[in-house]
């Protein structure tokens, strides 16, 4: 007799869709009680953004697909669309369930293993967020399953332990403001952890629909829309205002569990890291480890989630786990899978010292391919636009993460339209302007429809300006600060996009030795006059030299604004842009590239 599966396919489909939609409906509330570690306002749009990820493979599936497969497809999607700590910790909670439901655990042990793979995958984890949440509602459903616990009479075994998961973690969420200080402070819950209450919530909703309707067929849950009510959440996220009398924490619970200081100079960085499935050097489980450690070295909040076919974890009956990875199909429940061509890592870190990040997985690329390389900055984005970039130059793109922009690095792996696409998608503002060489953007728009859902929440309005330089991607993003500046001034009136299509499309470029600076200046400045000249000098120019260039460029320009970035890339070759003077526009540099 067949085993049955952990979760049914209509259940995962209905699941996933319907976890997307409540994140997407309560996103603002809980970025807004986003304070740990970094307050950022972001926990609820990267939480959405990941389980959309998930919920697009579902969707796209074979209807035939069964739960253990469609769980090993919306692991992947998450692992790979991923968004900040809160999304790559998600990521990881999925996966773990999606091992043990691959080799066909029960449901309470299932959950066990989602949270403890979650845990494992954070460098510090702290009592009070996301974790302690999974961890109680493990705890919960493994009560009820070993029958501590009776659900309504009649009740379904599954939806009773479902239903005690998510009190599990509801209860723990209301917990966490007593837990952590930096959410005493602020009077308010854990984001992360209200958000799998709506995650664990959407899962025992969609069990009650299958379960009501008596049917496990692959298409008894409508995919478009569904009877299903909105899964909404039940608490109240502020208002927890601390006692007067409070005892001060615990230094030994608490001192890790202090928000992180959102200096000026700390970006995010997210990278993949692939491997052979049967590459050598690393035992089970040690490539996540390594990883880990090299990046706690250079920064916090680290996290790194996925992995190999062959788990090094041990679960708490004793059981070795037999399966690491998410992709795959067809296996038995309880059955050992075959290995997969490669292996994959999601990698987090934010980090003050980007050259030092970047160079962990620079490391890395000899062990494996890196790809997928972002860099953002840990201020609050931008409310109605974002700028996606793509560069090779690493001090480069420090600084335009620093500008407000999300970069996509060309590390090891070159970015593709696909990156970019899924960048711009994950913006989480309603206008995103990327600008990037032509031969990027050329697939996007057919990525974008692709990735629509019909049911779901509307894409943002993607806007591509070919970019093939550095220095045009410079001109761009002080075009697109301009441009906000003026249609802020002009109640919306202004044209962004245009306004930056016009400054970069003008543009002067060249490029060349730090000796012919001069005169490539001079040539590309002849014939009007200039508002801007840029300068990119390589690692290998000396200051010296660059502070000669920067005069020279003044000089020959007629006084023009120079602006000098660095590009970090080895060599002591110089990229030179030359913005020409607008008609009735006074000469100056607008005040840095910040959007």
């Amino acid at each position: 007799m067949d085993q049955p599966e952990l979760l049914a396919a209509p259940v995962v489909r209905s699941w996933l869709r319907t976890a997307a939609d409540a994140l997407a409906a309560a996103r603002g509330e809980l970025d807004g009680v986003n304070v740990f570690p970094v307050a950022d306002g972001d926990t609820g749009t990267n939480m959405y953004l990941t389980t959309r990820e998930a919920a697009s493979a579902v969707r796209d599936a074979p209807a035939d697909a069964g739960g253990a497969r469609l769980l090993r497809l919306a692991a992947r999607s998450a692992l790979l669309g991923a968004r900040g700590n809160s999304g790559v910790i998600l990521s990881e909670w999925l996966r773990g369930l999606t091992v043990a439901a691959t080799r066909g655990d029960s449901l309470g042990l299932a959950l066990d293993v989602a949270a403890r793979s979650a845990r494992q995958a954070v460098a510090h984890p702290v009592p009070g967020t996301i974790l302690t949440a999974a961890d109680s509602a493990a705890a919960s459903a493994r009560h009820v399953e070993a029958g501590g616990m009776v659900g309504p009479l009649g009740a379904p075994a599954r939806l009773s332990v479902l239903d005690a998961a998510r009190r599990g973690a509801r209860e723990a969420a209301l917990r966490s403001v007593g837990t952590l200080a930096a959410l005493r402070a602020a009077g308010v819950l854990d984001a992360g952890a209200c958000g799998l209450v709506l995650v664990l919530g959407s899962l025992a909703a969609a069990q009650r629909e299958v379960d009501a309707g008596h049917d496990e067929r692959p298409d008894a849950v409508s995919e478009a829309g569904g009877s299903m009510a909105p899964v909404l959440l039940d608490m109240d996220l502020r208002g927890y205002a601390e006692p007067a009398d409070a005892a001060p924490a615990d230094a030994g619970t608490d001192a890790d569990a202090r928000p992180e200081e959102a200096a000026a100079d700390d970006v995010e960085l997210m990278f993949v890291l692939e491997r052979s499935a049967t590459a050598v050097g690393f035992r089970p489980g040690a490539v996540a480890d390594a990883l880990r450690a090299d990046l706690d070295d250079v920064g916090s909040s680290v996290v790194v989630v996925g992995g190999g076919e062959t788990a090094d974890t041990t679960d708490t009956t004793g059981h070795e786990e037999t399966d690491e990875g998410t992709g795959g199909s067809g296996t038995e429940p309880g059955a050992a899978r075959p290995a997969t061509q490669e292996s994959l890592w999601q990698a987090h870190v934010h980090t003050a010292d980007l050259d030092a990040a970047l160079g962990v997985a620079r490391r890395w690329v000899s062990r494996g391919a890196v790809s997928r390389v972002s860099v953002r900055h840990l201020a609050v984005p931008p409310e109605r636009w974002t700028v996606v970039v793509t560069t090779g130059a690493p001090a480069l793109a420090a600084e335009l993460a620093r500008a407000g922009a999300v970069v996509v690095l060309d590390l090891d792996v070159p970015p593709t339209a696909d990156d970019l696409a899924a960048a711009a998608l994950g913006a989480g503002t309603p206008h995103v302007l990327v600008l990037a060489p032509d031969r990027l953007l050329a697939g996007m728009p057919a990525l974008v429809a692709a990735a629509a859902d019909p049911g779901g929440s509307p894409p943002p309005e993607i806007v591509t300006v070919p970019a093939p330089s550095d220095a045009h991607i410079v001109s761009g993003m002080s075009a697109l600060a301009a441009a906000l500046d003026d249609a802020r001034a002009d109640d919306g009136t202004v044209d962004v996009p245009a306004a930056v299509r016009e400054v970069v499309t003008g543009l002067r470029v060249g490029a060349g030795p730090a000796v012919a600076v001069g005169a490539i200046v001079k040539r590309l400045v002849a014939g009007s006059p200039t508002a801007i000249v840029t300068l990119l000098p390589d690692e290998a120019v000396p200051e010296a030299t660059v502070q000669m260039l920067a005069a020279r460029a003044e000089a020959v320009s007629g006084g023009a604004d120079v602006v000098v970035m660095r590009t970090g890339r080895p060599g002591d070759r110089v990229g030179i842009g030359v913005e020409p003077l607008v008609e009735g526009e006074a000469p100056g540099t607008p005040e840095g590239v910040v959007p």
